[in-house]
């Protein structure tokens, strides 16, 4: 995570005293978050580099198009088990699968967009998948060497996600969380917490980097005998500085905030 954009004051003087500060100062507020679309929207498209135009010029373009402030992303909950209540502790214990359960191949999307910086692990990044959909085209009759034939469905999978970078030490997570994966508790009544459950939403705040927008489409996997799918993936990621996960109830207030690395 980066430094927090926020028109907050902050006393602490500290990097990290600072992020928590920020991601702080959003909880008992209204936000208005936007779908990704609606954010990918947002950032303007740029012209390619002119001959006569530096690289420094070239670069100040993208960055205006990224915006000067941050975005506030929704994202549908990845799972209600992974807001759950504790009768005991009187709280919700979130954990980190709420807003990040789902993986997708950045180092695919950057490797086909020809995207050379921010560079992509193969392994694992920090970032958030913020939807992956399929959807089957059609079939088609195939068969291999030996004379097996196969109906082969073609597939066309629709990921959208947020980048932020290659972690910096192994085993590092966007969030800090404990062994059972718990970022946070945000205490409630047994009464507030039912009434609370059923309508919480999720939404992240993020900074757009350089280069915005990747675009990338692929295929995916071998097809075989054994695996007869034809899979092409359309990717669309943001690069940006994911710097805080909010977590809201039904009219998009902010009942508590979650600062990431």
């Amino acid at each position: 995570m980066r430094k927090i954009i926020l028109a907050a004051a902050l006393i602490c003087a500290p990097g990290l005293a600072q992020a928590q500060s920020g991601c702080t100062a959003y909880t008992g507020t209204t936000v208005q978050p936007q779908t990704f679309d609606q954010a990918i929207a947002s950032i303007k498209p740029v012209a390619p580099k002119d001959e006569f135009e530096t690289s420094d010029a070239y670069r100040a373009r993208l960055a205006a198009a990224g915006g000067s402030g941050p975005l506030i992303i929704s994202k549908k909950i990845e799972g209600a088990e992974y807001l759950a209540y504790n009768a005991d502790l009187g709280a919700f214990e979130v954990k980190s699968y709420l807003f990040d359960n789902t993986n997708f191949s950045a180092w695919d999307t950057f490797y086909y967009a020809k995207v050379e910086s921010p560079k992509a692990s193969t392994l694992s990044n920090l970032d958030v998948t913020i939807s992956s959909s399929e959807v089957t085209t059609g079939t088609y009759s195939a068969q291999n060497g030996f004379g097996a034939k196969a109906t082969i469905s073609k597939i066309t999978r629709t990921e959208k996600a947020i980048f932020e970078g290659e972690p910096a030490r192994y085993g590092e997570e966007l969030f800090i969380a404990n062994k059972g994966g718990v970022i946070g508790t945000v205490p409630m009544s047994v009464a507030e917490a039912q009434a609370f459950k059923p309508q919480a939403k999720i939404a992240f705040v993020v900074v757009p980097k350089l280069p915005n927008v990747v675009r990338a489409t692929y295929p995916y996997g071998k097809t075989t005998i054994s695996n007869p799918t034809d899979i092409t993936v359309n990717s669309t990621v943001l690069v940006a500085d994911i710097q805080c996960g909010l977590l809201m109830d039904g009219t998009n207030k902010v009942v508590a905030a979650f600062t990431t690395r």
